[in-house]
């Protein structure tokens, strides 16, 4: 530094301090002192914050049943934010634990469940209360103190009211607070913030979140924040399971359609999903009885098989609630509602007595035994003339092999059997033919137990299967036969075609083998979603069967495969036009299920086999027309963009002059070239270049606020 730089410095310090005192004196001309002025706010404004974390501090009860809350706000970098308003209090709920008996809804006398009571009770009408009178930050104009360092103290203006029962509040019980913070930040952004606090204000001892029975992060697999379907309830204000939990007490009822609804969170989620599933918008993708959807096993949650108690006739009535749902001597037809006698379910239906809530869902119910089989291949043997594959596979119930005698062996109604292994080969990224179905008529149990499939060529595409060293896939599409009850059976037709025999499928692993016999331990596709995203919502209920890998979807729904003539069938197009589900999920919504980059472009080899997308004539593929191709990575963006939706002539034009091998008339029935031609438009067009310009960053910018749908 210069001898001039640091006297020009020592300068402008000397005249910045003499401006800095001159403003120091009341009036400028007697020279006496000022008043001190008021501090100013320490951290950064709220309106200048992206993100909000809240956090309560203490919180006390006064005489009166008046709740007192501190709270703390920072950014995500741990900043105080002051500028909260009374207006930003979305909501504050307050209650605690307690039992049944206090509000008179339990089912096994002396065994009463520990439960949440709200302590802003709402009178629904004719006798039916609910939790949900919680505290808005709207109704009062001075019960906000923002002390301008981060910290601020709340003080409700409504007391401790539990209309409709005798319960009050309990200083000794674990008590609870819900403090929902919802305000504007930086460049308008929507900030929301659901912060809990549980603490025993006789001891003013802070305690553990209570009857944590489901984790948030379990119903967020599905309702991801940030995302379509994530949980934004009542004005978007409420986003977690937790804050539904303080109002949707065990004791909410209330009339709707003249008829009694269970508002509690367990019956809402129950007759929510139960009832999605069967509509035609379908937005549940797994049937309510499958209850480990949402109830996971987790360690860290004490109590998580809590679902197994039997205590609670109410969860059982959210979905056996129709004369589909229960036993005919459970129903009362005339008046449409349970048979008297019959509306105390854990009576009879517990661990000691009838199948229970476990018993019924999974270890004596047929659907629930089925995906604890397994089909095990154990390898292949391939013909030295290549003429034929066969084929060993186990299926494996635990340790005990089932006999052949108990696999369903009927024909299936459109071909082919209804068990059957499924082959294919796999060359580059892609499965090398359509769907190839080889059926219980082609198995031979063996003495050991496992079963050799004989897939003969000619019957089946072996000498295509095998072109160029190509990879052996298997799976499976096997029924099983049951008692009724969970147990194995023999199958018997005749019990089967008349229903009362169940054969549900097995789970359907995709096994990799080399044609010298060798395993192939991983798969060789590159995987652009992964099946955990998958398995998030639908668990074991996706379409045709229950498979851990995508392999098993891809080995039928493949390049190769066209829609009976009318369209695509690969597993891209199916997939997404099965996935847009209006406002609660939108297929641009790309990383819901491709994760962090599966959805780019660059993930597709330019040299990839072409994809179809129909025939000729819109028939099915015959000897007198052949299937309309498109390059593959020009297919996985039409897979979405179908006219009219983002695709015309003009976007035709622009795929074509990168590369894209594609053409169309308006009709999704005929995008793409002639099969035989398809080389020939390479050789002319050259390798498509879409992801060079078409970016993961910019597709997910792209894709952002769109949502116009399909």
């Amino acid at each position: 530094m210069t001898t001039t730089t640091q006297n020009w410095k020592l300068l402008a310090s000397a005249a910045m301090v003499s401006l800095a005192l001159s403003g120091c004196g009341s009036d400028g001309k007697d020279g006496s002192n000022g008043e001190d002025g008021k501090p100013g706010p320490i951290g950064v404004a709220i309106g200048e914050v992206s993100q909000l974390n809240a956090n309560v501090t203490s919180a006390s009860v006064d005489e009166a049943g008046i709740l007192t809350v501190n709270f703390t706000l920072t950014n995500p970098n741990g900043v105080a934010v002051y500028g909260l308003t009374n207006t930003d209090i979305g909501a504050v709920s307050f209650g605690r634990m307690g039992t049944e008996d206090e509000v008179g809804t339990t089912d096994i006398e002396g065994q009463p469940r520990d439960i949440w009571l709200s302590y802003f009770n709402k009178d629904k009408g004719e006798g039916h209360f609910t939790g949900s009178s919680y505290f808005k930050g709207s109704s009062c104009e001075d019960c906000l103190t923002d002390n301008e360092d981060g910290t601020y103290t709340l003080v409700l203006n409504k007391a401790i009211e539990t209309i409709g029962f005798d319960y009050g509040y309990d200083a000794t019980a674990t008590n609870g607070i819900y403090l929902g913070v919802k305000a504007s930040g930086k460049d308008g952004a929507t900030l929301v913030n659901n912060s809990f606090y549980y603490w025993q204000p006789a001891s003013d001892t802070v305690v553990e979140r209570p009857k944590e029975i489901i984790a948030d992060a379990t119903c967020q697999s599905c309702h991801r924040p940030g995302h379509d379907g994530a949980l934004s309830m009542h004005g978007s204000k409420h986003v977690t399971l937790e804050s539904c939990t303080f109002c949707h007490t065990d004791y909410n009822t209330y009339l709707k359609e003249e008829a009694v609804y269970d508002g509690s969170i367990k019956g809402m989620a129950h007759d929510i999903h139960s009832h999605s599933f069967y509509a035609e918008d379908g937005i549940y993708p797994q049937k309510a009885s499958n209850c480990l959807t949402c109830h996971k096993p987790d360690e860290a949650l004490e109590l998580s098989d809590a679902w197994k108690a039997d205590l609670d006739t109410a969860t059982c009535m959210n979905c056996h609630n129709s004369p589909y749902a229960v036993p005919s001597w459970h129903w009362d037809s005339e008046n449409n509602q349970i048979a008297a006698g019959k509306e105390n379910c854990v009576s009879c239906h517990n661990p000691e007595g009838y199948r229970g809530g476990e018993a019924g869902h999974y270890t004596q119910n047929d659907n629930g035994r089925a995906p604890e089989l397994k089909v095990v291949f154990n390898g292949v043997e391939v013909a030295a003339d290549k003429s034929s594959i066969t084929a060993t596979f186990t299926v494996m119930d635990g340790e005990d092999k089932v006999p052949m005698s108990q696999i369903d062996p009927r024909p299936y109604k459109y071909g082919g059997f209804n068990s059957a292994i499924v082959v294919n080969g796999l060359h580059g990224d892609d499965f090398l033919v359509n769907y190839q179905k080889v059926g219980f008529d082609t198995f031979t149990e063996q003495a050991d137990g496992s079963i050799k499939a004989l897939i003969a060529d000619g019957t089946f595409k072996v000498a295509e299967i095998l072109a160029d060293d190509a990879t052996i896939a298997l799976s499976s599409q096997l029924h099983v036969c049951f008692d009724g009850k969970g147990g194995r059976a023999d199958c018997v037709v005749e019990d089967l075609d008349a229903g009362s025999q169940q054969a549900p499928y097995l789970v359907s692993d995709t096994f990799f083998f080399a044609q010298d016999g060798t395993v192939v331990a991983e798969s060789p596709r590159v995987q652009h979603a992964e099946m955990g995203d998958c398995q998030a919502c639908h668990t074991t209920s996706i379409t045709h069967r229950y498979t851990n890998d995508l392999d098993g979807c891809a080995s039928c729904h493949n390049g190769t495969r066209d829609k009976k003539g009318q369209g695509s069938s690969n597993l891209a197009y199916i997939v997404h036009s099965k996935h847009y589900l209006g406002d609660f999920f939108k297929k641009t919504d790309c990383q819901t299920c491709h994760g962090a980059n599966g959805f780019t472009l660059n993930g597709i080899s330019a040299d990839a086999a072409p994809v179809a997308f129909g025939t000729t004539d819109g028939e099915r593929l015959g000897a007198d027309n052949e299937q309309l191709v498109v390059s593959p990575q020009t297919a996985a963006c039409v897979s979405c963009h179908v006219p009219p939706y983002g695709l015309n002539e003009s976007a035709v034009a622009h795929i074509k002059s990168m590369g894209g091998v594609i053409d169309h008339d308006g009709n999704i029935n005929t995008i793409g070239v002639p099969a035989s031609e398809y080389d020939a438009y390479v050789d002319m067009q050259g390798k498509e270049t879409c992801a060079t310009c078409h970016t993961g960053e910019q597709i997910l910018n792209a894709h952002s606020n769109w949502s116009t749908g399909y």
